[in-house]
């Protein structure tokens, strides 16, 4: 893909794509601090990441997904489709499959005409252990 554009797989760009694949989700931030850990590798400036983790989206490569309010995180397309489940009490992510949204996407095209891209969709809430610590919380409904 790179060469039919004319640019060149150059070796941050492959540490950056490894980088995310074994992570399986991760900001900007968390690209950057795991390459500078790698033992004996040089050195990626944080600009080269930023470009990097760009393009490997533009080819198609990686998908970016608010899961925190503060950066995008970013995932191999090969991951597959899914919702985030994140809860904003403890923090923790977990994944649903992208099919649990698809009454929300159906009802939404019925009643408005949006045709949503529910495959990488971000939900926020209080996940079941959370939810179990503390029962009556009055900002959730039922």
């Amino acid at each position: 893909m790179l060469h039919a554009r004319g640019l060149r797989l150059t070796p941050q760009r492959e540490r950056v794509l490894a980088v995310v694949r074994r992570l399986g989700h991760a900001t900007p931030e968390d690209v950057v601090a795991a390459l500078r850990d790698e033992a004996g590798a040089p050195a990626v400036d944080a600009s080269t990441v930023y470009r990097a983790l760009a393009l490997l989206e533009e080819l198609g490569l990686l998908a970016r997904t608010a899961l925190e309010r503060r950066a995008e995180s970013f995932h191999p397309v090969e991951h597959g489709g899914h919702l985030h489940l994140v809860c904003e009490a403890c923090g923790g992510v977990a994944e649903a499959p992208a099919q649990a949204a698809a009454g929300l996407a159906s009802d939404l095209l019925h009643r408005t005409g949006f045709a949503a891209d529910v495959t990488h969709l971000a939900l926020r809430g209080r996940c079941a252990a959370c939810r179990a610590a503390h029962p009556t919380d009055p900002t959730e409904a039922s």
